[in-house]
């Protein structure tokens, strides 16, 4: 009797160390299935705002704002707030002294929606689109993931306050401000680290020939 009992002492432990052992391997996978997805949201949030920036800073860049106006309204969604659309450009001046504008378009395009802590968002893909000259063509060359829930560019006044209409307002914009929001590619059951990125700046725009520029702090 008492081998019995023994025996069925054993299996109980053994089976409580077998459901310990898959429980702690589950959680191990979720660990490092949590850490991957932390680096290619920051990873992705960093490419995206890297060039963006760089794009941003150099709005207007040789080009005479007493003639021109270098960008266009931002197309916002009154629903969600987010910017459709927004397009710029400067001036590149090659060896031979000849100008060459070059244009940028940013589109926001949907792309379903992600579950983020049970709850539904919409997420988007950023479609960076460059037109080289007048007579040239749109060509889509880069972008982003479909990780964007938000996505807000704002012509800013020196008080730091959007313009309604920067292009009626041309003289009075001194910055441009934008906002990005991503989420991780997938999570799971019991995520408690990162669920999204948030990413804001404030960019000076050039205000002079020689494409002089600046940044404030984010």
């Amino acid at each position: 009797m008492w081998v019995i009992f023994d025996n069925l002492s054993a299996m109980i432990l053994g089976g409580t160390l077998l459901l310990m052992m898959i429980t702690l391997q589950q959680r191990m996978v979720e660990i490092n299935l949590e850490q991957t997805t932390n680096y290619i949201v920051k990873k992705q949030a960093n490419d995206l705002v890297s060039w963006m920036e760089e794009e941003l800073l150099r709005i207007g860049e040789n080009v005479d704002f007493t003639n021109e106006v270098p960008f266009s309204n931002p197309v916002n969604d009154n629903s969600t707030g987010v910017t459709r659309l927004f397009e710029f450009f400067r001036d590149s001046i090659d060896a031979n002294g000849q100008t060459i504008r070059i244009y940028f378009r940013y589109q926001l395009i949907p792309d379903g929606y992600r579950i983020i802590q049970k709850d539904s968002i919409p997420v988007y893909r950023l479609k960076r689109e460059v037109k080289i000259g007048d007579n040239g063509s749109w060509v889509e060359d880069g972008g982003s993931p479909a990780l964007i829930s938000y996505f807000r560019v704002d012509m800013l006044d020196k008080n730091a306050q959007p313009l309604t209409d920067p292009v009626s307002q041309a003289d009075q914009v001194q910055n441009t401000r934008v906002r990005v929001t991503l989420v991780t590619p997938f999570e799971t059951s019991r995520s408690q680290v990162l669920q999204r990125v948030y990413y804001g700046s404030t960019l000076l725009i050039p205000r002079d020939r020689n494409g002089a520029s600046g940044t404030t702090s984010p």
